[in-house]
């Protein structure tokens, strides 16, 4: 069965109808305006995070297992329950942070540490802002 419109379509219309329609005529109450830029913009970011959270989760899940091929085998990172794979992926990133913390990482593998790390921060802020300087000179 097809819903439709989806949930980050409804979000944009939500957006664009309070940017559109409700800001311009608002003109006389700055703060209220403001209010209503953060709530068109909190309405995208909804509808992108959910729009890309299976992608986003994928690739997360891929680097974190070519850095912990173990713990990831033992984790249901591949259930259908969605509740199941955050938990999952949130035991392995706790498993990589208690690794880093206690220095039991081999070295050859922290710059490929701090790649995975990087690119998880910069999939979460291209959701946020997808015009953020994310290249590694910023």
């Amino acid at each position: 069965m097809q819903h439709r419109p989806d949930h980050p379509t409804l979000l944009d219309a939500v957006a664009q109808f309070l940017l559109g329609e409700i800001a311009p005529k608002l003109e006389g109450d700055k703060a209220l305006q403001f209010r209503v830029l953060i709530a068109a913009n909190l309405a995208g970011v909804v509808a992108n995070e959910q729009r890309t959270e299976a992608r986003r989760f994928d690739a997360e899940v891929a680097r974190l297992s070519a850095l912990l091929p173990d713990e990831a085998a033992a984790l249901p990172l591949a259930s259908t329950d969605r509740q199941a794979r955050l938990n999952a992926l949130e035991q392995l990133n706790r498993a990589l942070a208690t690794k880093l913390r206690a220095g039991a990482l081999p070295d050859e593998t922290l710059a490929l540490t701090l790649e995975a790390l990087f690119a998880t921060a910069k999939d979460t802020l291209e959701v946020t802002n997808p015009r953020f300087d994310c290249s590694h000179e910023a």
